[in-house]
């Protein structure tokens, strides 16, 4: 098998799969398991049996416990597993973050002979357990309770360290759950999240193009093409997601994890994240200084990604190496993202516009990953297209 074959592979396959790819590197996925559907949660026993013998530390928040951390329990308990419970909380936040004190706190609390962290959750609560268990040598795993994120099958932990987001190596998790019983109940916001997040991979992938044509960066086309397939799908399906169709939440989750996997194969962010997302965590980060609630990530991407495509069609305009950069038309997002009923400017994410116009100004900081900010920055032009793009959304 080679790299055309795992285009038409389901992601629950890929597990263990590796493969010399066109590109000239070997990748390999190194998830050991994945279960996808009504009911996965029932196989936890089965996927975690080298476990059995291990005590397991469940971890969840107090929404989390209440949608299936008590039910993972009674399965795991039931079928003889060794299971300790461990809520997660931030003392000054309304939702839980992803800082320092919060790793600490788990880290503390986890006793040296723990087996495997056990996440229930989504974003949050997989990044500190695949950070904390990669700091102790142990394994972790998650059942995901929401389709609201990409990182779900990631080997990194985007954390919040010293007020700024910061994105740390961690390790891919042993087994990964998506039970479409149990994230069918999430609420529309999250699952408006989840399709911002993926239909925000349109930005990423101009990007990682940019950068390769006027950088001369690392490029994998079979990898780029898994993450545009996947796309596609969710964009296919997007009504019948909102509508809690079971096989459509099933299209979201494959689409969610093969990103993550994306990323895996080729060792960077690239084929997930661009100025799309350096523009959700600027905006995520002005919030958590001011100490109030910021929309979740996801929702921010995809505000992010029709704002990236103004960016790009505003750049076409002037300037001549941009313009065989494939790039939706800003218009044609929009007209996906109210498929869903998402938000599609950042006022109506509740963004201020002088931070709006900071964003655009200093969003390129955040990471230090080539984007058309950079480019428009190198040109000279970044604080007219600041102004222009200000224009254009307020």
């Amino acid at each position: 098998m080679g790299n055309e074959d795992i285009l038409q592979m389901r992601v629950s396959d890929m597990t263990g799969y590796s493969y010399l790819c066109g590109c000239g590197k070997r990748h390999s996925v190194d998830i050991q398991k994945i279960a996808i559907g009504s009911g996965a949660a029932r196989q936890l026993p089965a996927l975690l049996a080298p476990f059995r013998d291990k005590k397991i530390t469940l971890v969840s928040d107090k929404n989390t416990w209440e949608i299936a951390g008590a039910r993972i329990n009674e399965i795991l308990s039931d079928a003889g597993f060794s299971v300790n419970l461990y809520t997660v909380e931030s003392e000054d936040y309304p939702i839980v973050v992803p800082d320092e004190r919060v790793v600490a706190k788990l880290l503390y609390e986890t006793d040296n002979d723990t087996g495997l962290l056990l996440g229930v959750g989504s974003g949050t609560i997989n990044d500190i357990c695949k950070i904390v268990s990669y700091k102790m040598g142990m394994a972790s795993a998650i059942v995901g309770t929401a389709p609201s994120m990409d990182g779900y099958a990631s080997s990194m932990s985007p954390l919040i360290v010293n007020h700024a987001k910061v994105t740390y190596l961690s390790h891919y998790p042993y087994a990964i759950v998506c039970d479409t019983d149990i994230m069918k109940t999430a609420p529309d916001v999250m699952f408006r999240a989840g399709f911002g997040d993926i239909v925000g991979k349109y930005t990423a992938l101009a990007d990682w193009r940019l950068t390769v044509k006027i950088n001369h960066e690392y490029f994998c086309e079979t990898t780029a093409k898994l993450v545009q397939n996947a796309v596609d799908l969710c964009v296919k399906n997007a009504e019948a997601y909102m509508q809690r169709d079971p096989a459509a939440i099933e299209c979201m989750n494959e689409a969610l994890l093969l990103s993550g996997v994306a990323m895996g194969l080729v060792g960077i962010s690239r084929p997930a994240s661009g100025c799309e997302h350096h523009m959700a965590h600027f905006w995520e980060l002005d919030a958590l200084k001011k100490g109030i609630e910021h929309p979740l990530h996801g929702n921010s991407v995809g505000v992010g990604s029709i704002v990236a495509c103004e960016a790009y069609k505003i750049m076409k305009e002037r300037y001549e190496e941009v313009r065989d950069i494939p790039v939706p038309d800003p218009d044609m997002l929009r007209n996906i993202y109210r498929k869903v009923g998402s938000a599609l400017t950042p006022e109506e994410l509740g963004v201020p516009r002088e931070v709006f116009n900071d964003c655009i100004n200093n969003a390129y900081r955040i990471r230090p990953r080539y984007t058309i900010f950079n480019y428009a920055k190198n040109a000279g032009f970044l604080p007219k297209l600041a102004d222009l793009l200000t224009e254009c959304f307020y």
